[in-house]
């Protein structure tokens, strides 16, 4: 009797799998647009929203509503990145099943409202101490983890091991993925107390709110974005990162920490770096990346023909990144500049803005401006201007640089970027590109944008106007002449003196700036 019982129990129990293993297979292999999946989490995260609104009391706010729009964010690609490593199922598949499941967000607050009889529960971050940790996040109290929490929680584990089981059929490995996943609901849950922690690590103290928790979880969503990416298609990954041209990327975060550290000498103890301060420095770097990014991708799209002849790795060119998809890196890489640049302030939104704008009529019709010979690098040294005043900016609050900085980026920068043109000469020439090379040929271009350099480094006299810099600036523009005049011309060489030669102005000011601080 007891066998016949014990076969009954796993014929049952297996026959749930089943059923459990046919719903996932539905939901994975679903052949809708992966954007419905992303409008449903978001739907689910709304409800929710308002649901707790009756639940906690809570007052209705932007700040504090999107906090928690951004953690939920944060902990479905948290979750989808171990249900991949877990099961070895794609990310795409991991992906619709983990934004669906979100719809238990919902029974939180229904069942809070329920068994309180109306008047709610006030939910709340829980203190990450071992007693919470391991006795399911300590006895309910009036704030903190409500019975609907706990349910949500306890029902989102059981079905994490069902799913891990039914993928693997491994009770030892779907108990560690479990395990893991348990840890990071704890940490979601506790993070408002771990952040403090976190900012100690580079000396900072600072008071938490939901702006700088947002933050912090902003952050997460670009390195885990940024991951799933690797594990969506390691081949375009790498494509991208191939063509990233680290050394014109270095160029404009360059220019950005140039104008910071510029508005620092001329305002001496106007800068306090606060935990809020110091994540807006990293959302304008990635701000950067990102608008540097889609600048790329869009100038490959409209030079597929060009790069056949001069940039022959390119992703356009192999066809290693399908055009579909290209275009479709393209928009999500000004999405990410336009998020990030907006969190620090509007005036960073626009410089922004203003990068993409100027790369975009650059390189695409109808305008397509880098047809102009000469002036159209004046688009490019906007660019560099731009960044230059958004660094600024992130010091001072004013986009008031002094007048001399903008009169130098518009005359003497635009003159000497006309040598990233030599390397193309042939695809120019080839699809009728009116550049320096292409007009003045390329012996005579050499030594006119030479000429460029030798009078553009002694020219940032009128920015600094301090004598002992002009022997190294004219050092550094003779140098700049002979490696573009010479026969084996290699770009790269250009870039690295010139990123060599910011790079010693950086520190010369930082040095400065010391010696105003006393330091």
């Amino acid at each position: 009797m007891a066998e016949k019982s014990d076969k009954r129990k796993e014929v049952l129990i297996l026959g749930f799998l089943d059923k459990i293993e046919e719903i996932l297979k539905k939901t994975e292999n679903a052949k809708i647009p992966f954007i419905y999946f992303i409008f449903t989490f978001f739907s689910a995260v709304i409800l929710r929203n308002f649901l707790e609104i009756f639940s906690t009391g809570q007052n209705l706010s932007f700040e504090f509503f999107s906090h928690f729009d951004v953690s939920y964010v944060f902990l479905a690609m948290a979750l989808i990145i171990i249900f991949h490593y877990a099961t070895k199922e794609s990310v795409q598949k991991v992906s619709r099943m983990v934004l669906t499941s979100f719809i238990i967000l919902i029974i939180v607050p229904v069942i809070d409202i329920a068994f309180s009889l109306g008047t709610g529960y006030k939910i709340a971050y829980i203190e990450p101490t071992l007693l919470n940790f391991f006795t399911f996040f300590g006895p309910i109290k009036e704030s903190g983890a409500s019975l609907g929490m706990r349910i949500e929680i306890a029902i989102a584990v059981l079905f994490s091991f069902i799913y891990f089981f039914i993928k693997n059929r491994n009770t030892k490995k779907s108990l560690i993925f479990l395990f893991l996943t348990y840890c990071l609901i704890f940490f979601y849950c506790s993070f408002v107390f771990i952040a403090p922690w976190i900012l100690i690590i580079p000396g900072i103290e600072s008071g938490i709110s939901e702006i700088l928790i947002e933050n912090f979880y902003l952050l997460f969503i670009f390195l885990l974005g940024v991951w799933l990416f690797f594990l969506y298609n390691k081949g375009y990954f790498i494509e991208i990162l191939k063509d990233l041209r680290i050394l014109r990327l270095i160029h404009y975060e360059l220019m950005f920490v140039f104008g910071a550290i510029f508005a620092m000498t001329i305002y001496p103890g106007i800068f306090n770096l606060t935990g809020n301060a110091l994540f807006y420095w990293i959302f304008l770097t990635i701000a950067v990346i990102s608008a540097w990014l889609f600048a790329i991708t869009t100038n490959n799209i409209e030079d597929c023909k060009i790069d056949s002849m001069s940039n022959k790795k390119r992703p356009t060119v192999t066809g290693k990144i399908p055009l579909k998809d290209y275009k479709k890196l393209s928009c999500i890489f000004l999405i990410v500049a336009i998020v990030y640049s907006s969190k620090v302030n509007f005036s960073s939104l626009f410089l922004i803005l203003l990068f993409t704008a100027n790369s975009f009529m650059y390189s695409m019709p109808p305008l397509r401006l880098k047809r102009i010979t000469f002036f159209s690098k004046f688009f490019i040294s906007l660019n560099s201007l731009a960044l230059f005043i958004m660094g600024y900016n992130l010091i001072t609050g004013s986009m008031n640089i002094p007048g001399v900085i903008a009169v130098f980026f518009l005359v003497f920068f635009t003159a000497a970027i006309n040598f990233i043109d030599i390397k193309d000469y042939e695809g120019d020439k080839k699809a009728g590109i009116k550049t320096i090379p292409v007009v003045f040929g390329l012996r005579n271009s050499k030594i006119i944008i030479g000429l460029f350099f030798l009078m553009s480094y002694p020219a940032l006299y009128i920015v600094f106007r301090e004598n002992c810099l002009m022997p190294v600036l004219i050092v550094f523009g003779l140098a700049q002449f002979f490696l573009i005049n010479k026969k084996n011309y290699n770009e790269k060489q250009i870039l690295t003196v010139y990123l060599f030669s910011l790079v010693f102005l950086v520190f010369y000011l930082i040095f400065k700036f010391k010696v105003i601080q006393g330091i």
